[in-house]
């Protein structure tokens, strides 16, 4: 028996050698193959520059991999606008990010100029970068917007090209909250996170957001009780403060204080001069603060304007240009989706979430819910509100306490302090 199992062994043991001999073999490499790069030997082809064609504060990113952009401020500079000082920037430094672990990296280089260098590990998701001098003031920032579907435009009844979702949304998913995107001061280039909840109340705060270690990033407020720090520099070194307007709500609803309140900031300074037929006569055109991504810029207010049958304020359903989504061939909050889609041509509708609102005074998601108020900015002053107010396209289908309260206005007026939505156009 002894002998029997002895000589099992050794024909196995024979067998195991063979066999590790036959898989080393394969291991060994085809000296005709290219040799397998490193990814240091080819990092610089990875490097995908942004900023190539055209500077811009916010950069769309939808894949994984290693970006940079140029640290450039001085582009889109108007007549009459405030030209931001030139940067000189000694590094870099991602202010807050949406997700922990989207953007594991980010550096300054210098080239020709100093560019950012930053590396996405997945995409989904939106980020601020900043540039810091040599006392670690933030100098400048830009917006990485890292959405799940890619960005289109429709052409609507009026001739312009809107873009398919929310600036800074992730998708444009009906009753999804990645559709709201973020919250814009007017005249601000840097945003702010929306809800992430579809519904809330009216103390509902915006999402979390984490700096490059994972630590929780807070969104704060100015001093409710001055404007010390309501101006323009403080606002650019300071992306994270949303500017209370309470100090002087009075005077201004500006989050500039009275004295440095300017209509220019996204370039449309005269947009509420108006012709015969009620026309706007200026459109404007992008600025160095437009929060847009290359190649779109904020909206003037008529391009809402056929969101309603009459072009102006409406609380009727008939008098609402919108889809009939059940195809019961009536209008009413059935076809209400936490948003309207709104009709932009014969053929096709386009959805507008409601994603709520920060207030101008305390700086957080209150006097507006998500899910049930939309608004949304144009570049065009409005003189039908004292001092600071701004032609936005505004809905709502329920009142901050939960009552019925349904309208639309495409060209209502609104403090320019609150955080609202932006929808691109092309330029």
């Amino acid at each position: 028996m002894k002998k029997e199992v002895f000589c099992f062994l050794t024909i196995l043991s024979s067998f195991l050698i063979f066999s590790s001999c036959e898989d080393k073999s394969k291991e060994i490499e085809d000296p005709t193959e290219d040799p397998i790069e490193s990814p240091s030997d080819n990092q610089e082809k990875k490097i995908i520059d942004l900023s190539e064609d055209e500077l811009a504060n916010c950069y769309i990113v939808q894949q994984p991999g290693i970006y940079k952009f140029k640290a450039d401020n001085q582009f889109n500079l108007g007549e009459g606008l405030p030209v931001p000082p030139q940067i000189s920037p000694v590094t870099a430094d991602l202010v807050w990010q949406t997700g922990k672990g989207i953007i594991t990296s980010v550096e300054l280089i210098e080239e020709d100029s100093p560019y950012v260098v930053f590396e996405v590990s997945k995409a989904g998701g939106n980020a601020l970068i900043a540039v810091l001098n040599d006392k670690k003031e933030i100098e400048w920032s830009w917006h990485i917007w890292m959405p799940e579907e890619p960005i289109e435009g429709i052409e609507i009844w009026n001739g312009y090209e809107v873009m398919n979702m929310n600036l800074g949304a992730l998708t444009n998913n009906p009753g999804d909250p990645s559709s709201y995107g973020l919250l814009y001061q007017w005249g601000r280039k840097d945003p702010f996170p929306a809800a992430a909840t579809l519904t809330g109340d009216i103390y509902t705060k915006g999402a979390e957001i984490y700096n490059i270690k994972g630590a929780k990033v807070e969104i704060a407020n100015s001093d409710t009780d001055n404007d010390i720090n309501n101006n323009l520099a403080y606002s650019i070194s300071h992306p994270t403060v949303c500017l209370s307007n309470n100090s002087h709500y009075s005077t201004t609803r500006d989050w500039l204080c009275p004295d440095n309140s300017d209509d220019a900031l996204w370039g449309n300074p005269y947009g509420d001069k108006k012709d015969d037929r009620n026309d706007p006569i200026n459109l404007g055109r992008k600025t160095c603060y437009d929060p847009s991504p290359a190649g779109w810029r904020v909206p003037p207010i008529n391009v809402f304007r056929d969101f309603t049958v009459s072009g102006g304020y409406e609380s009727t359903f008939e008098a609402f240009n919108v889809e009939d989504l059940n195809r019961d061939g009536v209008i009413d909050l059935a076809d209400y989706n936490y948003g309207w889609h709104f009709m932009v041509n014969d053929d096709i509708s386009m959805y507008f979430p409601a994603a709520a609102r920060f207030d101008g005074s305390y700086a957080m998601l209150m006097g507006s819910v998500s899910g049930i108020w939309g608004n949304y900015w144009s570049n065009s002053p409005s003189s039908n509100m004292t001092g600071g107010a701004v032609a936005v396209l505004a809905f709502q289908v329920k009142d901050q306490y939960g009552r019925e309260m349904v309208s639309i206005s495409p060209s209502a007026s609104s403090s320019k302090a609150d955080a609202f939505s932006v929808r691109c156009i092309k330029e």
